[in-house]
C-alpha cells in the first residue's frame, strides 16, 4: 500500500470524492470513476462478490478491476475488496459499538467532566464549531437559489434522520408552495419518487449510519434530472457523492445516537436565509397559514 492508500470505507468515500472534483494526484477515466461509484453506491454488494462478477457486471476485464484496485493504492483486488468487509462488519454493529465506547470511556478521558451533560454539551458544541468553521458561503447561497426556485420540493429523510426532515418540511410549506415530505407512512418511495421531473428539487438528509433508501432516492433523482440538495455529516457520506450542494453538519459522538444540534442549526440557517430572499411571498404564504389555522381553531373551540 502507499502513503493515499484508504484504510476504511469512509476514506475510499473521501478519496473518490477528491479524485472527481480533480483534488487529488490520482486520475481515472470515467469509466473506472463510474465501476468505482457504483461499488461504493453497493458496499455490501461488492462485500460479497468475486472479481470476476464485478468485471462480468460492468462488461470488462477481469485485469482491469486489479488495475483500478492498483491505481488506488492496494496490491490488487483482494486489499480494495477489504476495505468494503470491513464496513459492512463495522455498520452491523455500529448501534451496539457505540454504546460499548460510550461506557468505556471515564472522566479522566473526557477532560475532567463531571456528568452526562456537561459531556453531551461539549461534543455537540463540537460540532456546531466544527460546522461553523467549514461554513461554505459560496455553496450556501447557491443551495438558497435552488430553493427558491424549484417548482416543487421533495424532502426524504428516514430512519433517525426522519425528525429532521419532518423539521425541515413543516416550516418550508409555511414560507413556500409545493413542499412534500416523502417515505411517509402509507407511501413506497417509488410511489413519491416517480412524480419528480426536471425543474422539481429533491433535498435529502442521512447521518452515519447512513439508509440505503434515501441514497437510492438520490440516484433515481439524477436519472430523473433533478436537483439534488443532501444535508449529511461527513464528506465521506455516500449522498456527497450523488450531489455537489451540500451542507456538511458534524455528528460526532460516542453515542448510539446522531447529536443533531448541528444539523438544527443549519436548517434553522437555512429557513433564515430562505425567508429573506422569497420576502412578500414568505409573507402571502404564512398569512394564508395563519388563516387556516385561524379557522380550524375557531372550529374547535
Amino acid at each position: 500500500m502507499t502513503s493515499h492508500t484508504p484504510k476504511s470505507l469512509e476514506e475510499l468515500k473521501h478519496l473518490y470524492i477528491k479524485i472527481r472534483n480533480g483534488e487529488h494526484e490520482i486520475r481515472l477515466t470515467k469509466r473506472n470513476m463510474a465501476i468505482l461509484k457504483n461499488m461504493l453506491d453497493t458496499p455490501d454488494e461488492t462485500a460479497a462478490k468475486s472479481i470476476s462478477e464485478l468485471a462480468r457486471e460492468n462488461e470488462i476485464n477481469i485485469s482491469a478491476i486489479t488495475r483500478l484496485a492498483q491505481k488506488l493504492g492496494f496490491k490488487g483486488f483482494p486489499g480494495l475488496k477489504d476495505i468494503f468487509r470491513d464496513g459492512l462488519k463495522q455498520r452491523k454493529n455500529f448501534y451496539s459499538e457505540q454504546v460499548k465506547n460510550f461506557l468505556s470511556k471515564g472522566p479522566a478521558e473526557n477532560e475532567g467532566t463531571n456528568s452526562i451533560l456537561e459531556r453531551v454539551i461539549q461534543d455537540e458544541w463540537s460540532n456546531v464549531m466544527v460546522m461553523a468553521d467549514t461554513f461554505d458561503e459560496q455553496r450556501f447561497a447557491a443551495i438558497i437559489k435552488l430553493l427558491v426556485n424549484a417548482e416543487r420540493i421533495l424532502i426524504v429523510g428516514l430512519r433517525g434522520s426522519y425528525p429532521l426532515a419532518h423539521y425541515l418540511g413543516f416550516y418550508l410549506k409555511m414560507i413556500r408552495d409545493n413542499v412534500s415530505l416523502i417515505g411517509q407512512a402509507g407511501h413506497t418511495l417509488a410511489d413519491d419518487l416517480s412524480v419528480l421531473k426536471p425543474g422539481d428539487l429533491l433535498v435529502a438528509i442521512s447521518l452515519n449510519p447512513y439508509t440505503k433508501a434515501t441514497v437510492d432516492a438520490c440516484n433515481i433523482g439524477k436519472i430523473q434530472s433533478t436537483d439534488i440538495i443532501a444535508i449529511t455529516d461527513s464528506l465521506s457520506s455516500p449522498l456527497v457523492m450523488e450531489t455537489d450542494n451540500y451542507l456538511i453538519t458534524p455528528t460526532a459522538g460516542d453515542y448510539f445516537f446522531n447529536p443533531l444540534v448541528s444539523v438544527t442549526i443549519c436548517i434553522e440557517t437555512l429557513l433564515s436565509e430562505l425567508v429573506k430572499e422569497l420576502g412578500d411571498k414568505a409573507i402571502k404564504r404564512l398569512k394564508h397559514t395563519e388563516s387556516i389555522l385561524g379557522k380550524l381553531e375557531t372550529e374547535i373551540s
